[in-house]
């Protein structure tokens, strides 16, 4: 009975360690891997258009066009503004560090164009006039804009209207 009993504890351990690493642990470790080849944090980074060979998002499709942001508001917050293409599917989304979403807008609720300030709660930071404040559960995340390549002709226009969305470091008062 005592080496059932035993066996039974060992299993449960091991079930444990393995449930706290999958679930728990993974989705940070992937999160600071996918970072990494982002590029530099609170800087927006425009991809080329999907190959087959393109990594640099998750799971891409070679339907839509990606920009990155990588933040950290470790000593302040980020000020992200976007015109949205028209015509086009267009969407804004915001990532912890555990991978999780916790902030999403797309072209129809963005009418025109977002303007967000992604902070900590009680950051010290000078709020841009009309900024959507979005407060982030970790002080390193992702932003990710989507746009939607509707039509090849349309290619240059959607192109340019995305290289215009922006994110700015604003560095905390007590930094």
């Amino acid at each position: 009975m005592k080496k059932l009993l035993l066996f039974i504890v060992g299993v449960l351990a091991v079930a444990g360690v393995v449930h706290y690493v999958t679930l728990i642990q993974t989705p940070g470790f992937i999160m600071k891997r996918v970072m990494m080849k982002m590029g530099e944090e609170n800087t927006i980074h425009h991809q080329d258009k999907v190959t087959a060979d393109s990594r640099g998002v998750v799971r891409p499709s070679p339907d839509l066009l990606y920009s990155v942001c990588p933040f950290d508001l470790t000593n302040g917050a980020l000020h992200v503004t976007a015109p949205v293409p028209p015509g086009t599917y267009w969407s804004v989304s915001l990532f912890d560090e555990q991978t999780n979403n916790f902030y999403v807008k797309n072209d129809k609720q963005a009418k025109g164009s977002v303007d967000l300030l992604v902070t900590l709660p009680m950051a010290d930071v000078k709020r841009p006039s009309g900024a959507t404040e979005v407060l982030s559960p970790t002080a390193k995340g992702l932003v990710l804009f989507r746009t939607l390549i509707n039509d090849e002709k349309n290619f240059a226009a959607i192109d340019a209207v995305r290289r215009k969305a922006n994110c700015v470091f604003i560095r905390s008062r007590a930094s």
